[in-house]
Parts: structure tokens; C-alpha cells; sequence
């Protein structure tokens, strides 16, 4: 603190953060204290999978002397490029995870390695600002603002795809802006606003200096909406709601000054035919839904949570507790004890405010020339009091449609034709071999990818999360809790661990995953459109769709080995852990914590809207019927055929998505007829009146097509290539989405993907 001209301080607020984090051990005041030295740690326990990261050795760890003169050298740094404390505080929260490598490893109690330093100091900075005379005061608060499907869907141009997505998140950011230019924005609980552009030009704008040269992940981006729709924050109990008016009010004045642009711009082209309900349409968006829950004490929790959960345990958590303290010579349990609860009811709250959904009545009756408008020709539920000319066509919007459209007509975003033609390209990423084969290429289709991770609100609400056992595994000896009574162990055992690190922990990840997405989908020849949270949105060539998908959900949960250079730095995603230049960096969501996607590839004359849906479709459908941690790929051919069919990303091990890929090489490699393999839809079908059972397949039907068919190659190569993909299908014979034509119909799917309809 010396560093930075700082008097030391340590007060109520890090006693609660630390009891907020603390697992409820024996023996802290009273008996043989439990002590584990960081050199006797055999690892970091991922915060959600609870893995043991075998990371915190002599060979990874930083030298203790040499990291501390990088801290000082570096605290220095920022102390003289921003002097005043306004601004050093906010470029201190801003480089916190980046002064030294493995920061996000030092665990802040080795007792229970968790969670580190860096998330333990956010949340007792946030705390700081809640003191009121000798108590800590302070509420999480939650907004969230709509609609977000119907808004972002009314799209009849990739750029108003992407215009909707970008301004939901303007205008979240607007209420976030608000909370950290007066708490700071380490109270922002989600989504980690950390090296997201939007912050990065407010501090900009605050004359706060940050240092380049600390920098580990990418640069943000200026282009891509990064944000959810929805922010928690802590806040001081006593200013609750006049923070919730205020962001709300920042919210709706930024949407103004949008509309008030768009709309001068739209008068100047004599755009806008009926402005008599134009007031009415713009005040209709955005919906602002807000709520609060004060961090509760001992002495209140029983009684609020009786009221509003009529089936709760708190009855049992407060008397072992009580009894740990009293009995084993653990900590009384303060106000940090309850903060399961308190988010927990803060959750109930918002989902009561949104079911409630308020709404102010307005009857649309815009004339034009006494004659009723039609509706708005992108979304229907407003009438189109706006005509916006462009090469193609007139199109008629409403003044919520009007503006996006004008939003983005400074943005160069590819239009559909512009992605098809990147098709080539995303052929030679994937398929390097074969396009050196073709002579020419032509490929008239492109794809949009959703993905979105599994069961989200289950890891947030904490339902998901580790056990206290699965945390002390490894890190805490049987010997130190042997003495501790058996109802104690079983209920301190069994416990979920849902605190304020585990939900930076969720929050930080996730915003390094969508900071890195935009570099695999621009890899794979796509264009990101939205990255915020746990939801991807982008287009993507077919030729490479599927391949750029399954690498995503591997960074997604930090696995498979993938890499890629940004900027000279090398960041490689294994062992759930994104390691940067082989440091490890931070924890990704971890192996149990997985991504579903939906895709659909159209032809690029296709409707945008209509394409959009059967990509949501198929997100759904690969979370309900295959299970969740798969994917399912809707093709729309010219002819209006639908072809819709998916799989689990893994089976036994085995990844799908990687060996089609090698498949496709070989069959390529060894001049495989397409056409002939067709054939192999015959051992089931009911015209020729076959029904083989899979070890007739395996045994005989695949080399008797093979024998019959035009190979220019290897006919041996192919046939065990064939049975091996096979195989791993017919291996997972118990899943309900399993049948027996998948393997095949997946092989001409990828098939059609590389050459369109032009073969």
C-alpha cells in the first residue's frame, strides 16, 4: 500500500467477504486450528468441475522474490499514470488479474483452494462501500432488460441481425456504466465486465490510463456486443432504490439519444411517412425489469425465508452452524453466511417481476393518406410508419425496426452473399487436401450457429455446484475433521458451495470465453455477431460450421488441446484451464460444464428471420432430444427440403465432429464415390425388404458396398475407416436418438456442406 500512497485498511468488510467464500470449518477459534501451507497444496480445485489442477508446483509458480519485485514494479507503473485515487482504482481493477502470472491461482485460503486472491479482494472491495457505522449494509441488486428474441429476430439484413444483438448491449451497459462510475465496477457480481470495450472506452473517457504491455487476453472488440442482457450488483442497502431508478432512467436516456440520431437521420430522407404514433412505438422498448434482496443477518434470516419458500432448510443450516461455533470451535455466523439465500431470493424476485411483465397500452392506428398502414414488414407488431429504400427493395418498418436498420448502416457487416462466397475459404481451413483436388468451387449456401450453454441456470442458482467434500478431497487431510460428530461431517459434507467467488468464478470465464470466440469463428472464416456470456450467435461458411462449432464448445469448457496465436501470445485451452505462452491464466467452465448448438445452413436467397428460427429450432431439439452436450444441423435445400439430424459431440470418448472430419479426408483421398455409399441405406430399407442387424453391417454389408462401388483408392483403408466411424455410433445403441442410417446420413451432410447443390 506504500507503493500506491494508501493508508492500510482492513475492516468489517473483509470479515464478511471472507464468511460470504468461507466453507463453515471446525477449529478456528477454539482447539487445533487447521493449517494448510500453500508449498503443501497439490493443487487448485477447478471452482465447478472440483478437479484437482495439479498446477501449483516449483515449476509453474512464479519465484516468490521475482513476482513480488514484478507486483511493485508494476503497482508502480499504474500509481504514475494515474495519480488521482478515482483513477488508480479503477486501472488497479482493471490490470488485478494481469500484475502477475497465476494470479487467478493464488488461492485466498489455502484451506479450501477454490477460489483465488483475485476474486476474494473484488468482493471485499465491493463490500467496502456498504459500511454504515460498524455494520455492513448492502444489497444485490438485478436488472434486465427486453425483449430479446423477437427484437434481435426482426431482421431482414445480416446488419440488423447484428444492430439488435449490439444494442441490447448499449443499453445494459448503460445501467452497468452507472453502477461503476459511482461503486466501481468490481460491484458488478455478472456478467465480468473486465476487458470488454464498452468499459475499456469509459475509462477512456474518465481519463484512466491503462498499461498495454499488461494486457494478456486479446485486445476487446469494438464490434461485437459482449454482454447478457441481465447484471447483478452490490450495492448500499439505504441507496437501493435510487439506484434502480437512476439505471433504469441511464437506460432509457441512452435508448432516447439512439432514437433521436436515427430519427434525424431518417427525417433528412424524408423516411419516416406517419409520425403520430411514433412517441408511442419508441417508449414501447426497451422493458426494464429490476429487483433487490438485502445480504440478510442471522437475526432476520429465518423469518424472510419462511415467507416466501414454504419447503427450505434453513432451520437445519442455522443450528449447525451455530453448533459448529458453539461446539467445535468455528466462526458465529455473521451476515456473510447467508449469501446462498440471499441470491437465491434475488433470483425468485426477478422471475416474479418478469412474470408479472407490465406494459403500457397503446392502440397503433397510423394512417397514411386516410388508409390504415400495413404492419411492420420484419416483425408484424407495429405499423410501418417508417420506408427505408435500399438497391433491393422498400422496406416498411416500424420506428424500433427503423432505427436498427439506420444503426448499422456505418457498420461493414458481410451480407449473406458476402458469407457465401467465403465458403472457399472455410474449405481450405478444414479441408486443405481436398481443395487442392477441385478444380473449381462453387457453394451457394452459408450458415448461422447458435450455441448456448448447458443447463446455465442450474450452475448459476448453485444446483450444479461441487460438494464441500469434493473441494476438501485432496486439500484437507480425513485427520483434521475425524473428531467432528457424524451429523456434522455428513451436513458440512454435503453442502453446495454457492458464494460470491463461485459466481465471479462463472462470471470471469465466461467473459474470457466470449472474448475468445471472435478469433475461432474469424479462424474458420465466419462473422461473429454476438458473444455474451454463455450464448454465441454468428455466420459461419458451411464448408467449416461444424468444425468451428466443435472446437467452441471445447474452449467453452477448456479441453481438447485447441490453440491459436493472437498478437504473438499463444493461448492453448486443456486440462480446463486456458494457459497463456504455457502459464496457466484461469479456469474455463471445466468438463462438466458443456455447450449445445444449433445450425442451420440455407441457401443464401433464403429468408434471414425464418433461417434464424430453424437454427433456434435445432438448438432446442439438441437440448431436449439429444440430450444436452450435442449438436443437431438443419440443411434447407433450394427445393424447400428439410434435412435435420444430430448427435452427442463426444461418445465414449470419442469425438464425432473430429472423426467425420478425418473420415471425409480419407474417402476423398481414396476416390470414394459418394453416390456409392448411398448404397448403404439399403440394409434397412423397406422397399428391398433388408433389416440387418449392426454386426452384419460391420462384418459383411460395408465391404460388400465397398466391392461394389467406384474407389480409386485403398478399398481396405476405406472399409476399416468406415467401420471404425460406424462403430461409435452403434455404441451408444441405448441413446433414443441413435439409428442405424446416422453414421451415413452425417457423412453426406458434410458432404453436401463442402459442394452446395452445384455437384
Amino acid at each position: 500500500m506504500g507503493i500506491l500512497d494508501i493508508p492500510y485498511q482492513r475492516g468489517k468488510e473483509d470479515h464478511i467477504a471472507s464468511e460470504m467464500d468461507r466453507i463453515p470449518l471446525p477449529f478456528q477459534v477454539r482447539g487445533k486450528k487447521i493449517i494448510v501451507p500453500l508449498e503443501d497444496l497439490k493443487g487448485f480445485k477447478h471452482p465447478l468441475s472440483a478437479s484437482l489442477l495439479k498446477i501449483l508446483d516449483k515449476d509453474l509458480l512464479p519465484d516468490h522474490d521475482n513476482a513480488f519485485r514484478t507486483l511493485k514494479d508494476n503497482l508502480r507503473k499504474i500509481k504514475e499514470s494515474n495519480p488521482e485515487n478515482e483513477r488508480l482504482f479503477h486501472a488497479l481493477w482493471w490490470h488485478l488479474p494481469d500484475l502477475i502470472d497465476m494470479a487467478s491461482f493464488l488461492p485466498a485460503d489455502t484451506r479450501y483452494p477454490n477460489h483465488s486472491i483475485v476474486d476474494h479482494l473484488e468482493a471485499t472491495s465491493a463490500l467496502a462501500g456498504c459500511i454504515e457505522g460498524k455494520l455492513i449494509k448492502a444489497s444485490l441488486i438485478s436488472v434486465s432488460i427486453g425483449p430479446v428474441q423477437s427484437f434481435i429476430a426482426a431482421a431482414r439484413k445480416t446488419k440488423d441481425l447484428w444492430a439488435g444483438s449490439y444494442l441490447l448491449s448499449l443499453l445494459i451497459y448503460a445501467g452497468i456504466e452507472y453502477i461503476g462510475q459511482n461503486y466501481g465496477f468490481d460491484s458488478i457480481v455478472f456478467p465480468s465486465v473486465r476487458n470488454t470495450s464498452f468499459v475499456k472506452d469509459s475509462l477512456k473517457e474518465w481519463d484512466v490510463n491503462l498499461i498495454d504491455e499488461f494486457q494478456k487476453l486479446p485486445n476487446p472488440t469494438k464490434k461485437v456486443a459482449s454482454l447478457p442482457n441481465r447484471f447483478v450488483a452490490i450495492v448500499p442497502e439505504s441507496e437501493t432504490a435510487p439506484v434502480l431508478k437512476n439505471i433504469e432512467n441511464v437506460i432509457k436516456e441512452r435508448w432516447k439519444n439512439i432514437a433521436n440520431e436515427a430519427l434525424t437521420k431518417l427525417r433528412t430522407q424524408d423516411a419516416i411517412i406517419d409520425d403520430s404514433y411514433l412517441e408511442e412505438q419508441l417508449n414501447s422498448f426497451p422493458e426494464i425489469y429490476t429487483t433487490s434482496q438485502k445480504i440478510l443477518y442471522p437475526y432476520e434470516i429465518k423469518d424472510v425465508i419462511d415467507d416466501f419458500y414454504f419447503d427450505n432448510e434453513i432451520d437445519e443450516d442455522m443450528n449447525f452452524l451455530k453448533k459448529i461455533a458453539k461446539e467445535c470451535g468455528g466462526y458465529t455466523p455473521d451476515a456473510g453466511a447467508f449469501y446462498n439465500y440471499t441470491y437465491r431470493l434475488l433470483r425468485s424476485k426477478m422471475d416474479a417481476v418478469k412474470a408479472i411483465r407490465p406494459f403500457k397500452y397503446f392502440k397503433d392506428a397510423s394512417m397514411h393518406n386516410g388508409k390504415m398502414l400495413d404492419g411492420d414488414s420484419l416483425a408484424g407488431d407495429m405499423k410501418a410508419i417508417v420506408e427505408i429504400k435500399d438497391v433491393e427493395k422498400i422496406d416498411k418498418l416500424s420506428t424500433i425496426n427503423a432505427i436498427k436498420r439506420t444503426y448499422a448502416e456505418n457498420i461493414k457487416f458481410p451480407s449473406v452473399d458476402e458469407l457465401k462466397d467465403k465458403n472457399e475459404y472455410g474449405l481450405k481451413k478444414v479441408f486443405p487436401e481436398i481443395y487442392e483436388e477441385m478444380s473449381s468451387f462453387k457453394n451457394s449456401y452459408f450458415a448461422i450457429l447458435i450455441m448456448d450453454g448447458d443447463r446455465m441456470g442450474k450452475w448459476v442458482s448453485g444446483s450444479n455446484a461441487p460438494e464441500v467434500k469434493e473441494i476438501l478431497e485432496g486439500t484437507i487431510t480425513n485427520d483434521a475433521l475425524k473428531k467432528l460428530p457424524e451429523d456434522i461431517k455428513e451436513w458440512l459434507f454435503n453442502r453446495k458451495i454457492v458464494n460470491p467467488s463461485y459466481h465471479r468464478s462463472i462470471s470471469r470465464t465466461l467473459n474470457i470465453f466470449s472474448t475468445i470466440v471472435e478469433h475461432i469463428v474469424k479462424a474458420y472464416g465466419g462473422e461473429l455477431v454476438y458473444s455474451g456470456g454463455d450464448d454465441v450467435l454468428a455466420f459461419l461458411p458451411a464448408t467449416s460450421v461444424l468444425q468451428c462449432a466443435n472446437q467452441i464448445r471445447k474452449v467453452y469448457s477448456g479441453v481438447g488441446g485447441i490453440t491459436f496465436q493472437v498478437n504473438g501470445k499463444k493461448y492453448l485451452f486443456k486440462d480446463e484451464i486456458l494457459w497463456i505462452n504455457k502459464i496457466p491464466y484461469a479456469t474455463m467452465m471445466g468438463r462438466t460444464a458443456t455447450m449445445s448448438a444449433g445450425i442451420a445452413v440455407v441457401n443464401h436467397k433464403f429468408p434471414l428471420r425464418s433461417a434464424l428460427e430453424i437454427a433456434r429450432s435445432s438448438e432446442k431439439r439438441a437440448k431436449d432430444f439429444y440430450g444436452r452436450n450435442s449438436f443437431e444441423i438443419s440443411v434447407v435445400r433450394r427445393s424447400g427440403q428439410i434435412t435435420s439430424l444430430g448427435s452427442e459431440w463426444d461418445i465414449n470418448n470419442f469425438d464425432v465432429i473430429s472423426e467425420l472430419t478425418d473420415l471425409i479426408n480419407v474417402l476423398h483421398k481414396e476416390k470414394v464415390s459418394m453416390r456409392s455409399l448411398r448404397k448403404l441405406e439399403t440394409s434397412y430399407s423397406k422397399e428391398e425388404g433388408l433389416f440387418l442387424e449392426k454386426k452384419e453391417i460391420l462384418e459383411h454389408y460395408i465391404a460388400y458396398v465397398l466391392k461394389k462401388s467406384e474407389i480409386g483408392g485403398n478399398r481396405e483403408i476405406v472399409k476399416e475407416k468406415l467401420k471404425d466411424f460406424y462403430k461409435i455410433f452403434f455404441s451408444a445403441e441405448d441413446k433414443k436418438w441413435m439409428c442405424i442410417y446416422l453414421p451415413l446420413y452425417l457423412i453426406l451432410i458434410q458432404e453436401f456442406l463442402l459442394r452446395g447443390d452445384e455437384r
